[in-house]
């Protein structure tokens, strides 16, 4: 088989192994499945690299020439959210290529990044490559839930005092159009996440028959809370400098008057800050933390006022104000209602990485060399990845696949039809070769 039909039957084994995410003290036959076939599809890594296995993760090891360098370390998850063959071209675990598409889950979300960096190691190993300083991989079992894997591999190379210069994960990619209104492709480097909060609001109240409902009811007040979130949008909003930088290098694929605009912030900062959230979702987003009314619950009964409906509100918090701050603007809103707030789960925003150090502009420089026909910019990530884990091991944590999608491809990610082009698969091991080959830092 040629080189590309090579890497869509590797990459088809691994989809079709359906490594659903897991906890670390469940069933993890179907992970254990999937290094086996990792181990019969990548023999001259698992013959040269040390592999360590904590509770399903997935550590190598590869000694490099110069033990003194600070290592690199690149990453993914072999874990995949659920699917049913309900709306699909093909079985949603087959693996299948159709018109120079492979289809399955996981196939962009994430096994294609695992692949092309396995499969650049193994090609690399079959050359007689020796890194220059040691590299590692790492690949956790519970990404997409939030589960603790790659935190345990934190802390087992912390056990071992290593302080890496680089970590290279998911998160962005080469997009055809990362923006709505871009004239080129652009590979989005992703430097930071926002944080996530879901925050329970409850009202209580006495209850009673629908048939003689008092002022106030307690699902009234709830409607009135959120309704008045949602239209003042009350967060701080604030044009990071990484932002900015973002903007600055997307304006020239823009049309005019934006590509102007963006092209020059320093004059037209105040317009940008009040129209960008007016005319795009993601406009809000990279400037504010952002809340999404996603649960609700009331009485059990259609005539019966419910004694204490509730709602669930998902926020994406910003860098600059974090869970406290934004739950201190949702507790304002939730005195004048009369309003309970109880958080269920947490975490700030991750540190932002250095988008000016010598190792970022290496990323750049490899991105400009394999995918010339692109524009690059730093990215702020609005979901989480297991990246922000790593910020305790360097100051460069970086989320960049180097995987070719359309914005189609992009949003089949976690729904039907997701799927990858195998020629794309081909650049993304280059990408890591030259990479590898060309590390000097």
């Amino acid at each position: 088989m040629n080189t590309l039909e090579l890497y869509a039957h590797k990459l088809g084994e691994m989809v079709r192994i359906p490594t659903v995410s897991k906890r670390e003290d469940e069933d993890l036959s179907l992970f254990y499945q999937l290094h086996n076939k990792m181990q019969e599809l990548y023999p001259l890594l698992h013959q040269h690299l040390e592999k360590t296995i904590l509770n399903g993760t997935l550590l190598y090891h590869w000694t490099g020439s110069d033990p003194e360098r600070r290592p690199i370390l690149f990453m993914g998850h072999q874990d995949v959210v659920p699917a049913s063959d309900e709306g699909w071209y093909v079985p949603a675990y087959s693996g299948q290529v159709v018109d120079g598409n492979l289809y399955g889950r996981g196939a962009l979300d994430c096994k294609s990044t695992m692949f092309v960096e396995l499969q650049a190691v193994e090609e690399l190993l079959a050359e007689g490559f020796t890194p220059p300083c040691d590299v590692y991989l790492v690949y956790s079992i519970n990404e997409e839930t939030g589960g603790d894997g790659t935190a345990a591999a934190v802390r087992y190379l912390q056990t071992k005092g290593i302080r890496l210069a680089l970590v290279i994960d998911e998160g962005g990619a080469v997009i055809d159009k990362a923006v709505d209104g871009m004239d080129r492709p652009y590979a989005v480097i992703g430097i930071t996440e926002k944080g996530y909060m879901d925050v329970k609001i409850t009202a209580r109240g006495k209850g009673g028959h629908s048939s003689t409902p008092p002022k106030g009811t307690p699902a009234a007040r709830l409607f009135a809370f959120a309704s008045e979130i949602e239209q003042k949008r009350p967060f701080a909003k604030k044009l990071l400098p990484e932002v900015k930088e973002m903007f600055a290098a997307m304006a020239p694929s823009f049309p005019q008057p934006l590509r102007f605009v963006l092209g020059n912030l320093w004059l037209f900062k105040p317009l940008v800050m009040a129209l960008m959230p007016k005319i795009s979702p993601f406009g809000e987003a990279v400037m504010a933390t952002t809340c999404c009314f996603t649960m609700m619950k009331g009485s059990d009964a259609a005539n019966v006022i419910p004694k204490e409906p509730w709602l669930v509100a998902n926020l994406r918090t910003s860098v600059h104000q974090g869970c406290d701050a934004s739950l201190a603007v949702l507790q304002k809103y939730a005195d004048k209602y009369d309003l309970e707030l109880e958080v269920l789960m947490r975490r700030d925003a991750s540190p932002v990485s250095n988008i000016h150090s010598p190792e970022y502009a290496y990323v750049v420089d490899c991105i400009h060399k394999q995918f010339p026909d692109v524009g690059v910019a730093p990215y702020i990530i609005m979901g989480g990845t297991d990246c922000r884990h790593f910020h305790a091991l360097t100051e460069n944590a970086l989320r960049f696949a180097p995987v070719r999608m359309t914005s189609a491809q992009s949003a089949s990610c976690h729904g039907v039809n997701e799927n990858v082009t195998v020629s794309a698969l081909a650049e993304g091991v280059e990408f890591f070769k030259m990479f590898l080959k060309g590390y000097q830092l």
